[in-house]
């Protein structure tokens, strides 16, 4: 692991992976098994930080050019990790309806941390109604439905929702590419371990499919 000196001057007793992520990055989704592996054995050592991807001045919407795009893109992701990409999920990058935009479930995950530090269950549940489902997570009526489904308050879970604002979601995401500049990340998924020493930046590309070998990992470094 590559080491990064802390800037933040505190004494990290507890030893913490950072995850940066986009729920509507194929990589991402590519590395779900490894996520809930360590979320399996230590919930309370993984802290989420939403990257935005697509973003309302970076939004894509679907169409041919753009399954042409992702596809094989999306075939390495599947040969590498042995993740499922459904052929509902192809047939929706066809979807010229259908805009992209990690706003919304970015938000709903910081919700879901709120509630219950649910963040990582909902993280999982969102991206296989996308990948597996092939429902379109951007929009909001869709991603409630999901939320309900699972079994969250619904007008709770909606209230919080609608709290926030446009500054907020900038400020998390502006907190998230300090994060990024400051371990040299490149990309989602960037993971790296903080302690008192610092960050510690993970190659977890050599951990695709072998979930064996992350879990040893994780608990030699964790």
């Amino acid at each position: 692991m590559a080491s990064i000196a802390s800037n933040t001057g505190n004494i990290q007793s507890t030893k913490i992976l950072h995850y940066v992520y986009d729920p509507l990055c194929g990589w991402c989704y590519g590395i779900a098994p490894l996520i809930e592996a360590v979320s399996n054995a230590f919930p309370n050592s993984i802290k989420l930080h939403g990257g935005g991807l697509f973003t309302p001045a970076r939004a894509v919407t679907g169409g041919q050019s753009w399954k042409e795009h992702v596809t094989p893109i999306d075939e390495r992701i599947s040969q590498l990790s042995g993740q499922v990409f459904s052929h509902a999920y192809r047939d929706t990058l066809g979807n010229t309806e259908m805009v992209l935009n990690s706003l919304l479930p970015i938000s709903a995950i910081l919700v879901a941390e709120i509630m219950g530090k649910q963040d990582v269950y909902l993280l999982k549940a969102l991206q296989e109604a996308y990948y597996l489902d092939g429902l379109n997570i951007s929009d909001k009526d869709t991603l409630l439905f999901i939320v309900k489904k699972l079994g969250f308050d619904i007008e709770q879970f909606a209230s919080l929702l609608s709290e926030i604002g446009e500054t907020q979601i900038k400020q998390h995401l502006s907190q998230t590419q300090q994060l990024m500049t400051q371990v040299n990340g490149r990309g989602f998924p960037t993971l790296f371990i903080e302690d008192n020493q610092g960050y510690h930046l993970i190659s977890v590309e050599k951990y695709l499919g072998d979930t064996k070998r992350w879990q040893q990992f994780i608990k030699e470094n964790l």
